[in-house]
This record gives C-alpha cells, sequence and structure tokens, in this order.
C-alpha cells in the first residue's frame, strides 16, 4: 500500500517533508473544548494560544501542499471560528464551508433548575474572597500554582483556586482537596473553613427536591465500548427560584459540524498554468456528483427575465429549462448523516413542507439520498472492535471529501491522523496518503486498519 503513517509530534514531522509534495489536505483537528478531559484537546491556554498552535501545524501542511492544492479541515460549530482563523494566519484560503447535519447528537446542556438546587455556592463574591486569601498565601509562601496542585494531586485545579475577579472561574477546594493542601499554607481561617465541603456534598436545596419518579439512563458508549445503564429519579424543584427557571437549559443539541474548504493560492499566473504544472487547483465536480433517481423539478415555470442574469434578454430566458447532468446533482456545501429513520432532519424538513406545487413537493417525497450527499454513521465493524477514539468519521464521508479534492494518483495529508479513517478513504479511493498521530495507541489503530485495506 502507497501510505506512511508517522508517529510522533504533526509539527515536527512536517518538517521533514519536502514542500509542494502533496495534493491535498483532509484532516479532522481538536476542536480545543476539552472532549471527555482529554488532554490533546484542550485549549491550550485559551483562545490566542490554541490558534495559534493549530497555525503553527497549518503553515506547516501549507507549505509541503502543492499551489493551488485544497484542504478539508473539520471544525466544531462552537470553535470553528478558531479554526478557520488559524487556518488563514497559515497563509490559506478560505473558499468554503461545508455543513455536515447528523441527527444523534448529545445536548451538552444544563438544567439550570437543578443547577440553582445543587450549586453549593451562589456567591460569586465570597467565592472570589476564598481564592484571594488562598493568592495572597501562595505569594507570601513564595510558592507556585504547580506546586499547589502536585500537593492536591490534581492537574490545573490551582488556577481555579487563586482565580482573580472578575474573570476566570473561581472555585473552592474540596474538604478532601483542602485536606492536602494544609500541608502547604497552613490551616484556614474559620470562615474559610465553614465553606469547605467533601466533594459528593451538593447544595441544601437539592435533598429537599420532590422525587415523581424513576427511568434509566442508557449512557452509550465509546470505542466499542457500552457504558453501563443507571437508574435515575426524576426530580421536582421546591424552592422558587429554582420553579422559575425550569425547563431553561445552558446549550443547544449539537447536529452539525463543519468542514472548511481552503485552498493554498497558486504560483502561477492563472489556474490553467498552474493545473498544467501542478495538477492541483480544482475540484473534481463529476466525481462528486449525487446521482439522482427519479424526476427532477423542471425550472421552465420560473421567470428569468426579471432576474437579472446576464441572459435576460436572450432567447434562454424566455424557454430555461434546467437539464439534469446523467452523472447527477452538482455537489453541495451540504452533507447529510442518519443514524436511523426517527432523527434524520432531512425527513423533519420535508414532512413540514405544506405547500403542494411541484417543487415542494417533490423535496417533501425524496429519498435523502438524492438532493445530497448521505452516509451512514460508522458502525464498529467500520470502526474496527479495538477502536478506541471517540470522534471517528464515516468511512464514506471520508471517501467522499478525499475524492473531491485529491487529482488521480495523488496524495492526501492528514497531520490528526486519529484511528485512520481518512487514510482507509484514500487507499480505497486510490490515492498515496501520508498521515501522522501522536498518541501510540490510535496510532497502532491506524497501522491495523490501513494494513487491513484491500482493493
Amino acid at each position: 500500500m502507497n501510505y506512511k503513517a508517522h508517529l510522533g509530534d504533526s509539527l515536527e514531522i512536517l518538517k521533514t517533508l519536502p514542500s509542494n509534495s502533496v495534493d491535498s489536505l483532509v484532516t479532522d483537528p481538536p476542536a480545543g473544548i476539552g472532549l471527555l478531559g482529554l488532554d490533546w484537546d484542550k485549549d491550550k491556554g485559551g483562545r490566542a494560544e490554541w490558534i495559534a498552535w493549530l497555525a503553527s501545524i497549518m503553515r506547516e501542511c501549507q507549505r509541503v501542499l502543492k499551489p493551488g492544492g485544497h484542504g478539508l479541515v473539520w471544525a466544531l460549530p462552537r470553535t470553528s471560528h478558531w479554526t478557520a482563523t488559524a487556518l488563514e494566519d497559515a497563509g490559506f484560503q478560505v473558499k468554503d464551508v461545508i455543513t455536515h447535519v447528523f441527527g444523534s447528537g448529545f445536548p451538552k446542556s444544563i438544567a439550570i433548575d437543578k443547577a440553582l438546587d445543587r450549586a453549593k455556592y451562589t456567591d460569586t463574591d465570597l467565592v472570589f474572597k476564598v481564592t484571594g486569601w488562598i493568592r495572597n498565601r501562595r505569594d507570601e509562601l513564595g510558592l507556585t500554582n504547580k506546586q499547589l496542585d502536585e500537593a492536591a494531586e490534581i492537574k490545573g485545579g490551582a488556577c481555579h483556586w487563586t482565580a482573580l475577579p472578575p474573570h476566570g472561574q473561581p472555585n473552592i477546594p474540596t474538604k478532601e482537596r483542602w485536606g492536602k493542601l494544609e500541608t502547604l499554607l497552613g490551616p484556614a481561617p474559620q470562615w474559610i473553613c465553614e465553606l469547605i465541603k467533601p466533594s459528593h456534598e451538593l447544595g441544601e436545596n437539592w435533598r429537599s427536591r420532590e422525587v415523581v419518579g424513576q427511568y434509566t439512563k442508557d449512557s452509550g458508549g465509546i470505542g466499542g465500548k457500552a457504558f453501563s445503564a443507571t437508574n435515575r429519579e426524576m426530580t421536582e424543584p421546591t424552592t422558587e427560584e429554582s420553579k422559575k427557571w425550569k425547563g431553561w437549559g445552558t446549550a443547544l443539541k449539537p447536529a452539525s459540524e463543519h468542514w472548511i474548504l481552503i485552498q493554498k493560492p497558486v504560483s502561477e499566473h492563472n489556474i490553467a498554468a498552474n493545473i498544467k504544472k501542478y495538477s492541483t487547483g480544482g475540484i473534481n465536480i463529476d466525481a462528486s456528483r449525487i446521482p439522482v433517481q427519479g424526476k427532477i423539478p423542471s425550472t421552465s415555470n420560473l421567470d428569468f427575465r426579471d432576474g437579472g442574469f446576464i441572459w435576460d434578454t436572450s432567447e434562454r430566458s424566455r424557454n430555461s429549462i434546467y437539464h439534469q447532468h446523467p452523472d447527477g446533482r452538482f455537489p453541495s456545501n451540504f452533507i447529510i448523516t442518519q443514524s436511523n429513520a426517527q432523527d434524520c432532519p432531512a425527513r423533519t424538513l420535508n414532512d413540514q413542507s405544506e405547500s403542494e406545487n411541484e417543487v415542494a413537493q417533490y423535496f417533501k417525497n425524496f429519498n435523502p439520498e438524492v438532493p445530497f450527499f448521505y452516509c451512514k454513521k460508522p458502525d464498529k465493524f467500520e470502526k474496527g472492535f479495538d477502536n478506541s477514539h471517540p470522534t471517528v468519521k464515516p468511512l464514506r464521508l471520508m471517501r467522499y471529501l478525499c475524492k473531491m479534492l485529491t487529482p488521480i494518483g495523488g496524495t492526501v495529508l492528514d497531520p490528526f491522523m486519529g484511528s485512520g479513517t481518512t487514510g482507509v478513504a484514500a487507499l480505497f479511493e486510490r490515492f498515496q496518503f501520508v498521515g501522522i498521530e501522536r498518541d501510540e495507541n490510535y496510532h497502532r489503530i491506524a497501522e491495523k486498519r490501513l494494513q487491513g485495506v484491500k482493493i
């Protein structure tokens, strides 16, 4: 197989690759949201630090990519502006954004009525008063936050315990942590001791919530391993404050992701010259078309004469009929993934159509595979039963993205290889592949999957 799967830091390995040596970039970098508490998805210290980190890697990708070469870079809507900024800082041109819609996202919303009843502390000024004492005591003793973390046997806790108002995320150490911090800081004043509570203890109003029923929560799974289901109590708020906020939350259900389409600037005087020299600069439209079966609505009932089109006085404007390309519909910047018939967004949109004209009827009754590229979520067999990576993308989706950007026989680059789905997709489409992954376990899984590709 024509692939290289490097183990190590992307930035360092990219520096060893020759300039203008790969044809496309298809990659799924971290989002900077701290997914599942994993270190590789942390924000590196904040927005500026994360953007600078990604830009440094993408700058090397830009150097390695041939002039005019395109890339598709995954991003979460929540931080896609960070990703796009990093790509522009690296020298890429942002050309478009493909929105990938699915129906199986899990809401990360906090029920506000429960948050009010569960909170140990709701007086921010009081919490900042505690962090101020800890911060001053730390400075008096000439200590650092790192030493506080080491004493408490935790990573990243001290920045919350010493937070400065009005910013930061102040927090009071739990009783378990405080017992260890005392070895460095010494005894706390009595007013602080009264605020320090065990980690398992919740707000004083939580125990007074009325239990109205029970339900079993299916906890899902990750990497092919199912989490055990848990029994949960259904409760109702009992305080006037929490009753006022019943039904309120803090987030929307995630149901879309972005693939940012980028291009390295062409080096020649026009696109034709660039393609002739490097075979890069174009998008494979026909290979990305969506096959259609059945009737496509005619545009002959639409009046183009007053539409401001350049042909509005021509014969075409008086008899304009859309003829479907024999290979299917033009690829769009919209992709659908369906996990089951109930939560497919396309079906929901179609069922809500009320108009009875020909076009509306067509879009009400279409099979979701027709107007947009469509793929199913990867199952255990596709991912591999030992694949523990939490964000595996559908193989059909990655094959589609690779062939959209890569010339025949070209090389696909992925500096965030993960468990190797992009590489598997590239090999199935008969491209060459260069991947980089720093995690030894993910790299092992990727190697196994890449070696298993049989064409």
